[in-house]
């Protein structure tokens, strides 16, 4: 028999330990135990009967020889030394011991509240030994038989969730993108560890109206803007910030309501009371056009928000001054021709009269 020496799970996360079995092994019975001694360790759950007990489950799967243990809601006298155990003729068994240790092996958020169309960034740590090992976002209750979504090995982007890992701050990110309400649930920030176990931890998602703004703002060029960003009641204490780009996990931050509060010609201001924080951008230009977050910072380095559009178009001043040049234009030409037409219309006049002259003259003599 064979799995895991070392398990390291976080205090309320959930843990799976394979335990792979020799073929003559297929149809015998299995178990869960713990205890240091061998001989002597307590039965948890077992594959005949119980095979959930509290918050063990042990689950055989004879094709790949291999049987599997789940435990959820982990505390810190869940750590110990366990057995993997296989039973076989006249009482005997074979097993082989993995520690438990319970602390701070992956930790996030229990829960993060986000906006119908919005997006939200999940910061998922772990302890230094899981450096090296994949990381991976997935969807279910369960979290031994979860929906694997995203993967630091491949498929680090699937439709709008990515995933990226920094192994030097022992985190790795998880970004959502359009939120919709069928995406609430629950997610858990898993590591894989050898021989396909397992560590992690859940996040309850809930997509209502956590943060809401305008689609689109238009100003005029040289005007200022006053944007108002609204929040749930459950975001009243928490930062705010106003921040730009078009991908939300990456968009720079340039005005909080911690600090700074005022940069150049843009501020920032919360009014908890009214649940809704305002950004007011004075002096714009053309090279402010484009997408801007206004988002909510929740507890241990994730956020929530949504997007805005902002277009700064010509000012209508401008516009006005530059179509009076024009009609100035055309009617400077029109007084000219007509100059021109009168000036010709009086000398026709003119010939017509001495022309007229002349003919008496040469009557009368």
């Amino acid at each position: 028999m064979s799995t895991v020496s070392r398990v390291t799970v976080p205090i309320r996360g959930s843990v799976t330990i394979q335990c792979s079995y020799d073929n003559i092994y297929q149809h015998q019975e299995k178990y869960w135990c713990k205890g240091s001694d061998w001989s002597s360790c307590s039965p948890k759950v077992r594959t005949d009967q119980p095979m959930i007990s509290g918050e063990m489950s042990i689950r055989d799967d004879h094709t790949k020889q291999v049987f599997t243990v789940t435990i959820n809601n982990l505390t810190s006298w869940d750590s110990g030394y366990y057995w993997c155990g296989v039973e076989i003729s006249r009482g005997s068994a074979v097993g082989t011991r993995v520690y438990l240790s319970v602390t701070q092996g992956v930790s996030t958020v229990s829960w993060a509240t986000v906006q119908i169309g919005g997006s939200v960034t999940i910061l998922c740590s772990y302890d230094n030994m899981y450096q090296e090992q994949v990381k991976y976002w997935c969807k279910g209750s369960d979290w031994s038989s979860c929906s694997r979504i995203v993967r630091t090995n491949s498929s680090k982007i699937s439709g709008e969730v990515s995933i990226s890992d920094d192994p030097t701050k022992q985190v790795f990110t998880v970004t959502i993108n359009n939120l919709k309400s069928g995406d609430s649930g629950s997610y858990w920030c898993g590591v894989e560890i050898s021989r396909g176990s397992a560590v992690g931890t859940s996040v309850s998602l809930s997509v209502t109206e956590g943060v809401s703004t305008l689609n689109t703002v238009s100003v005029q060029s040289g005007g200022s803007v006053t944007i108002p960003c609204f929040y749930d009641n459950i975001y009243q204490k928490h930062e705010k910030y106003w921040c730009r780009g078009s991908d939300w996990s990456s968009c720079t931050p340039i005005v909080r309501t911690d600090s700074p509060k005022i940069s150049g010609d843009v501020s920032i201001r919360d009014y908890p009371d009214q649940r809704i924080f305002n950004v007011t951008m004075n002096n714009l230009t053309d090279g402010d056009s484009g997408y801007y977050w206004c988002g909510v910072e929740i507890s241990r380095g994730p956020a929530v928000g949504t997007r805005v559009y902002l277009s700064v178009t010509e000012d209508d001043e401008e516009g006005g001054n530059n179509e009076k040049q024009r009609w100035e234009q055309v009617l400077d030409a029109a007084l000219k021709a007509g100059t021109g037409v009168l000036y010709l219309i009086c000398t026709i006049i003119a010939i017509q009269l001495h022309w007229s002259s002349c003919r008496k003259r040469g009557s009368n003599q």
